[in-house]
């Protein structure tokens, strides 16, 4: 099932339901980026450097994820 097909299917949208996909963290990273910018714009800094923390986890997952993800379509090319 590609990554379009898990977000079309209604029985994903639960707890734990999309996989940890490279594309996945970067959906969710931009959600984040957007809200950051909310608090920005209303003045809430407390709340932004708290989002800043939770933003440096997910790109440090995606950089990771994304890396692994090259390994393995170059293995499976050679």
């Amino acid at each position: 099932m590609d990554e379009r097909e898990v977000r079309r299917d209604p029985r994903n949208y639960r707890f734990g339901g999309f996989p940890v996909t490279p594309t996945n963290l970067l959906i969710l990273i931009s959600n984040l980026e957007g809200t950051y910018q909310e608090l920005k714009y209303m003045g809430f800094k407390e709340d932004m450097d708290t989002l800043e923390e939770i933003k440096k986890r997910y790109y440090k997952l995606y950089f990771k994820k994304n890396k692994e993800e090259k390994l393995k379509n170059e293995n499976s090319n050679t």
